[in-house]
């Protein structure tokens, strides 16, 4: 651009600069009078250019059929994109409107010819692709002078979609008006100004598009050759540039400019792809556009009463995400595509201008749906859905009766909001719903293979449509999710497993239901699942033990919670389509269908129940529960998943899955317990969890799946007893469990660990010595360092536990004796030392005449607080190092040796410190850092399952589990040591006060 005006100012000072729309503005220079000489290089007005160049006669007479003549005579600013006369004779010998000649032009035709050709600003061609902003070459696209009221057709009642589905809870939104007593309906096919696309030097270079990239989506034979300029307006070439007028500018193209329509609109006019099409449409509805009516009635005569606008429900529309119907009825639960297809002026995100992107689909084509559906990955579904033969003549029929939630999928899997990474140079990133690669170079070598996907390409004014000679399968039915969508007695799991789906892109994190995004966890294709989904059946028969309710410690307030698929309504707010019925539970017995008596309404949830209620809330946490705990992930070459020689695994949340009986085949009839049913047997509530129907998805020869998925007769669930608890019931474990349980601060204080604080006078109220002192406690209740543990008034947390997983080991009351015989001190040891070392304080006199006395007290108390403060940091660790991350199981697996960190903490090194752990079939073998002495589970007393869970509120009935962590328990016969200088005994840490001071310093407890 600089270069073009540096040659212009060499002809002739005060060239001319068309910068605003006010008109033309010029540069001062000296002796050039513009009142009464104009430059050589500017022509006329761009009427009388058009007159001059003699062949353009049928430009000129839309503009003079359209009343323009008067605007295109005088001062203004615009851009006109011109053909010449031998265009427009080639245009009418060939055209989607079918028109002969000029007077077969119907006047909304002219005018969508001519605005469509047409900018409201004067623009040479380079700076065309700089934004309105300034910021250079990044615009695609821009408004046209079109207007929505060029064009608004009447459509014949049987030109309308039509739904076959005979779901009578799928509302047919065309119904009403596909009638032939009602005649039709008069409809824009979208309500936003049409937008035009170029393709221009700046910004292809500044987005990385390639020249054989646009000759692509142009369906050129031959390529653009990538060291030759062109310019594009849609696939229309420029042939001559910048013929700068009075009131703008002209440029010539090579073809009369037929501006497409939307994606949608492109979509149902191409011959081949109809089914496509068809399918689209289930997801818009006519929508009374009341501004449309008025606009339109202001400008012609015999307007009609009512004009309706075509849209899409999406969670990307004009409007944001469209969940109100025509109707203005709140529809939560209709699924939504990922953008609106028919929205002109498409912005991709809320970030990004609508000028710099556009969207695009990969749409596959007639042929190509009817073999998927009725001989390939798509027969699946028709097997489950179709009401009639699964044959050509019946299949849009048939693909009308797969429920919109699931055909959803395969739509959204094709829609991309940004075109700017679908060009054919960059297909290796083109994504799919998984985040996988979705033409993987594994079956798609080169681009040149990659082109041999297509038929051919649509060029719309909001996107660009690949017409595609094959079906790309979605992650939704190649996943271990897939059987939740289409199984009939899943639809709870369904509901649970997809409630976020729509809240995906931009700023929408905080409107989804649970905000979990389950489905897109499990559509991670690179990974290994086992997904077990309890039935319908079984959640509205069994339902789900609420482990509040059991904490209470009132059997009266014992419950479960049975639940059922419900829609939510057409209220707005965080809902799900779940509803939940409290009936009382009894630990002895178990569930009893027919005879468990149901629990006042006040405690259950309506699917119409906002999840920010206090009902709401408790359905929300326990299916996200429920949820996590039957996901199980795998190492990727693991290829048994739980069909494997191991009995215990860990599902997503670390919460143990033991397999009892591994069924027949890939898994019919296998029986599954989660904590719970371990927790309960040898009680009449025992049960196992029965596998009723399986699901390979694996991927078969394709390769493309991640797991197995396995039905449930009911569902599984976490133990209810805390770390304390096993501790607690274990025999022989008294001695550890009383050491993990101190509490008291004013030992701590005794030992000098508050003194910095009480000199320094920084804590007046206490509330960071509540920290500092909380640090040396293991199992914790109530406010405790400024965190809340709560939980019933007999048990206690780990106060270091944090939402992961973890191993605990146990010594046994003679491990600890024998541990306390080589010098380790006990609470009551380091209080009774303190009590019988410490000197009373003496206050300094007046006239100090005391002070060699205040100061050796000092001395000696200090000396003596330093070995305490040894002696507790050395027990503190000594616990902490039995407390292990990671959940390890005796079970029937052989592993190698690994190292896993402890919760003591080397803070000299920075370092946690770690055991080493050898796992073989029935056993398992640890070694400390210590004696490096091996020490092995007691097979008697392990694998004890539990779960740290910390409720609500401390008191009064808590309602749900605001955190939770999960562990295994296993006894040792000799307890575990941290540090191998300590192996002689445990004095040496504080045989002086430089050496107490030194140890202190290195394990600091820290958190």
């Amino acid at each position: 651009m600089k270069n073009r005006f540096c040659r212009m100012s060499k002809t002739m000072c005060g060239a001319l600069f068309l910068l605003s729309v006010s008109g033309i503005a010029y540069s001062c220079s000296d002796n050039y009078d513009l009142d009464e000489t104009r430059p050589g290089f500017l022509g006329g007005s761009i009427y009388d250019e058009l007159k001059a160049r003699k062949n353009f006669s049928y430009t000129l007479r839309l503009i003079d059929d359209l009343d323009y003549t008067d605007v295109m005579s005088k001062t203004g600013s615009k851009t006109l994109f011109v053909a010449d006369d031998d265009a427009f004779n080639a245009f009418f010998q060939n055209n989607r409107w079918g028109v002969k000649s000029y007077e077969e032009l119907k006047p909304a035709q002219k005018r969508i010819l001519f605005n469509g050709a047409q900018l409201n600003n004067a623009y040479v061609v380079e700076m065309m692709s700089n934004g309105a902003n300034g910021q250079k070459n990044l615009c695609l696209r821009q408004n046209s002078a079109a207007a929505v009221t060029d064009s608004v057709p009447f459509w014949k009642w049987n030109t309308l979609p039509v739904n076959y589905n005979e779901d009578k809870t799928e509302t047919k939104y065309w119904k009403r008006h596909a009638n032939e007593a009602k005649g039709g309906i008069v409809m824009a096919i979208d309500a936003t100004v049409p937008m035009m696309t170029h393709f221009l030097e700046g910004n292809m270079k500044e987005r990385g598009i390639k020249h054989s990239d646009v000759s692509f989506i142009l369906n050129h034979k031959e390529n653009w050759p990538e060291d030759e300029n062109r310019s594009y307006i849609y696939d229309a070439r420029l042939i001559k540039e910048d013929i700068v007028c009075l009131n703008g500018y002209l440029h010539q193209i090579d073809k009369v400019l037929l501006p497409p329509g939307n994606m949608a609109e492109e979509i149902r006019l191409n011959d081949n792809t109809k089914i496509f099409s068809h399918i689209l449409d289930r997801f818009s509805a006519p929508f009374y556009n009341e501004q449309l009516t008025r606009n339109y009635s202001a400008l012609y005569a015999n307007a009609p009463d009512s004009i309706f606008e075509k849209r899409y429900f999406a969670t990307n529309t004009r409007t944001g995400r469209l969940v109100v119907d025509p109707n203005r009825y709140v529809v939560n639960e209709f699924p939504l595509l990922t953008f609106d297809p028919g929205w002109n002026a498409f912005a991709s995100s809320p970030t990004e201008p609508k000028e710099r992107n556009m969207g695009a689909m990969f749409v596959p084509n007639d042929k190509a749906l009817t073999e998927y559906f009725i001989k390939g990955g798509g027969r699946v579904l028709m097997d489950r859905y179709a009401k009639l033969d699964n044959n050509e003549t019946n299949l849009v029929y048939n693909l009308d009766q797969i429920p919109l939630d699931i055909i959803q999928a395969l739509v959204n899997n094709l829609m991309k909001a940004s075109f700017m990474e679908t060009v054919p140079s960059k297909y290796l990133t083109i994504m799919n719903d998984a985040r996988d690669q979705m033409f993987p170079a594994t079956q798609y070598g080169t681009e040149e293979v990659y082109r041999q996907a297509f038929e051919k390409v649509l060029l719309a004014n909001n996107g660009v449509v690949y017409v595609m000679n094959r079906v790309i399968t979605p992650a939704d039915y190649a996943s271990v999710i897939a059987p939740a969508l289409y199984s009939e007695d899943a639809e709870v799991m369904r509901a649970v497993v997809r409630a976020d789906d729509s809240y995906i892109q931009g700023d929408s994190f905080n409107d989804a239901p649970l905000q979990q995004y389950f489905s897109t966890y499990l559509k991670a294709m690179q990974s290994r699942f086992t997904f077990f989904i309890p039935t319908d059946e079984g959640l509205n028969t069994y339902g789900y033990v609420d482990p509040a309710s059991l904490a209470s410690g009132n059997k009266n307030n014992y419950m479960y919670y049975r639940w059922f698929p419900k829609p939510t309504g057409s209220a707005l707010g965080k809902r799900i389509p779940v509803e939940a019925h409290a009936y009382s539970y009894n630990m002895e017995t178990g569930q009893r269908p027919g005879v468990d008596r149901i629990r006042p309404v006040s405690f259950a949830s309506p699917s119409t129940d906002l999840l920010t209620s206090l009902t709401g809330a408790v359905k929300q946490r326990l299916l996200i529960e429920m949820v996590n705990q039957h996901i199980l992930l795998h190492d990727n070459d693991d290829k048994d998943g739980v069909r494997g020689a191991q009995k215990y695994y860990l599902s997503r949340v670390g919460a143990p899955v033991i397999v009892i009986n591994r069924g027949t085949g890939k898994g019919m009839g296998m029986e599954v317990r989660g904590g719970f049913q371990e927790q309960i047997q040898g009680t009449g509530a025992a049960h196992n969890c029965v596998v009723t129907e399986v699901y390979d998805q694996t991927g078969g020869e394709d390769g493309y799946g991640n797991g197995m998925t396995y039905l449930l007769d009911r569902p599984m669930q976490p133990t209810t007893i805390s770390t304390y608890k096993a501790v607690s019931n274990m025999p022989n474990a008294s001695k550890f469990l009383e050491l993990c349980s101190f509490g008291d601060k004013n030992l701590l204080q005794k030992a000098g660990f508050r003194d910095s604080l009480m000199v320094s006078n920084t804590d007046p109220n206490g509330t960071e010595w509540d920290k500092v002192a909380s640090k040396y406690f293991i199992f914790v209740r109530g406010n405790v360092g400024g965190s809340n543990y709560n939980v019933p008034d007999k048990d206690r947390l780990v106060r270091f536990f944090n939402n992961y997983r973890y191993t605990v080991y146990v010594p046994t009351d003679a491990a600890i004796n024998a541990e306390i015989s080589k010098g380790l001190k006990t609470w009551e040891d380091i209080e009774t030392y303190l009590d019988a070392n410490l000197k009373p304080e003496v206050t300094l006199a007046p006239d100090q005449s005391n002070k060699e006395e205040v100061e050796q007290v000092k001395k000696h108390n200090d000396a003596v607080k330093q070995k305490a403060q040894a002696m507790v940091t050395m027990l503190v660790a000594f616990l902490r190092y039995h407390f292990q991350d990671e959940t390890l199981f005796v079970d029937n697996v052989t592993k190698p040796v690994e190292e896993y960190n402890t919760a003591c903490v080397d803070e000299k090194n920075k370092i946690y410190l770690s055991l080493k752990v050898e796992q073989k079939p029935g056993s398992m073998t640890l070694t400390d850092l210590g004696r490096n002495a091996k020490i092995d589970v007691n097979t008697a007393q392990c694998n004890i399952m539990v779960r740290d869970a910390n409720y609500d509120k401390l008191v009064n009935n808590p309602r749900h589990i605001s955190s939770s962590s999960f562990a295994v328990v296993h006894q040792i016969g000799q307890a575990l040591l941290f540090d191998a200088e300590l192996a002689s005994g445990y004095s040496a840490a504080w045989a002086t006060p430089q050496k107490a001071k030194a140890f202190v310093a290195k394990y600091r407890i820290k958190e």
